[in-house]
């Protein structure tokens, strides 16, 4: 059975700032986006990136609604995947700190054990290594994501600084490939066909998109 290794903390005296710094990135973010959107628009990409961080939302949800609203494609995008490297860094750096926080870390902890079933279906993440937790984290796998991806990268007995590019990477291909995806068929849609009628299209293609996925995770699942 997998022991998850641990990455034990530093010295106490590096301790606050492996805390501290992921937040203090994402509030320099937070303020130089404010120069460059509207209050609206900056409040909105605010709620969404909260959003992104508790589950079940993901970015085939946050990403379309971002750029429904108004916000660009890649500013959409890139907000996503700089999360996941903020979130990816702050696991690597606060794995211990986390599994003491209440309820946070019980629930890590039955993660844990969850994550090795979760490899067990899916030997091909053991068989790719780096370029298969890439690719878990890019395509929007159930669950896929920061936290889970440091999971499985310490599972798989990869380094810090290789879960972080792994996280970094998946999280800039997946989000950017699905902020093109919705621009262009933004750019395909009538200029007076309204938002509503966008949103419906949107939700006819996630869904065939959804059920296409869901099949071939089925098939792939129960081939190995």
């Amino acid at each position: 059975m997998r022991q998850i290794e641990m990455w034990g903390d530093d010295d106490d005296t590096t301790s606050w700032l492996k805390v501290t710094v992921p937040f203090l990135l994402c509030g320099i973010f937070l303020v130089v986006v404010w120069f460059f959107l509207p209050a609206e628009q900056w409040l909105l990409l605010f709620g969404m990136m909260v959003a992104y961080i508790v589950p079940p939302l993901g970015r085939e949800t946050i990403i379309p609604v971002c750029i429904l609203c108004g916000v660009p494609w890649w500013l959409a995008a890139f907000a996503l995947a700089f999360l996941d490297f903020v979130g990816g860094l702050f696991m690597a750096w606060n794995f211990p700190l986390v599994l003491r926080i209440p309820y946070i870390g019980s629930w890590i902890s039955r993660f844990v054990e969850a994550g090795r079933t979760f490899l067990d279906r899916r030997p091909w993440l053991e068989r790719l290594y780096f370029v298969g937790l890439v690719a878990f984290l890019a395509l929007p796998f159930d669950g896929s994501g920061s936290i889970v991806g440091s999971v499985i990268g310490r599972m798989l007995g990869m380094t810090k600084t290789e879960v972080i590019s792994c996280i970094a990477i998946g999280g800039f291909i997946g989000s950017f490939a699905i902020a093109l995806g919705i621009d262009y068929v933004v750019n395909l849609i009538p200029a007076g066909a309204g938002f509503w009628v966008s949103l419906a299209v949107f939700l006819l293609i996630g869904t065939a998109l959804l059920v296409t996925y869901r099949n071939y995770s089925q098939r792939a699942e129960t081939d190995a």
